[in-house]
């Protein structure tokens, strides 16, 4: 029993060949999420109607929250914690928690930029995930609720809460991502981190793709994905916009037939 506490709470640091990349259980949490979405998408008139629909977003909160803290104080627990490595500057927990803020203030105006954030820091995370996706293993519930369960708390405000993100909205997440990206890499540099993955890509990511060591430029393969991520997170806003339409067309449709009759 205590050998399965001990490797259930293992460190990142002792997680060589714990990936578990595209086994089932990897495979399993991304097509839950992206079952989840579809039900969003599917559900969205009654969710709209729900009279408790605001509620979600503080349990969220609260949620994405609490993670934080057990994740933080499973390390301190242990005596491993270690600033380097340890800050929640990694652009997933700092989404995560621009994200708490959106959730708690219902700050619509700050929703658009931070929906964003939601995609650019955790899709290309779970795909190729640099923590172990097994379900004998602790960090992988941390992993889950800081990535999969954060993109899905961004879709529900865009379905359910009907919180708007327009194209103007790319430019300012691009432009703030940056920002926060550009603070990090400066901390990086002061303090030898490595942060947001701005020195170094994760050894996985360069043995699955053997080509970046030759253009070993994160910064430059960081951008292209955050970009490619912001690309794919409006296509939802975009289908929304459709199915919304073509509802009211066909409701419009309708009720003129209607009269005409």
């Amino acid at each position: 029993m205590n050998q399965f506490w001990t490797d259930f709470f293992m460190d990142e640091s002792e997680m060589t060949g714990e990936l578990n990349l595209f086994g089932w259980e990897h495979l399993l949490l991304l097509f839950c999420t992206a079952a989840a979405a579809a039900l969003l998408f599917c559900y969205r008139d009654r969710l709209r109607g729900w009279r408790h629909r605001e509620i979600p977003r503080f349990v969220l909160a609260a949620l994405l929250f609490l993670n934080m803290a057990v994740f933080y104080g499973v390390f301190v627990v242990k005596g491993t914690y270690d600033w380097h490595i340890h800050l929640p500057l990694h652009f997933c927990f700092i989404s995560g928690f621009l994200f708490m803020a959106v959730l708690v203030s219902g700050s619509r105006r700050w929703f658009g930029v931070v929906y964003f954030f939601t995609w650019a820091g955790p899709l290309p995370a779970m795909i190729w995930p640099n923590t172990p996706t097994r379900f004998d293993r602790y960090l992988t519930y941390p992993f889950f609720i800081s990535h999969h369960l954060l993109l899905l708390a961004g879709l529900y405000c865009l379905v359910a809460l009907q919180y708007r993100v327009e194209k103007r909205d790319i430019r300012r997440a691009f432009v703030w991502g940056n920002a926060i990206f550009g603070a990090v890499f400066l901390f990086n540099q002061v303090f030898g981190t490595n942060y947001i993955m701005t020195d170094q890509l994760p050894d996985h990511i360069l043995q699955m793709f053997p080509f970046l060591q030759y253009v070993n430029i994160p910064i430059l393969w960081l951008e292209l994905c955050a970009l490619a991520a912001i690309a794919v997170a409006y296509q939802p806003v975009r289908l929304l916009r459709w199915l919304d339409r073509d509802k009211r067309e066909f409701h419009q449709n309708r009720t003129t037939l209607g009269e005409v009759i």
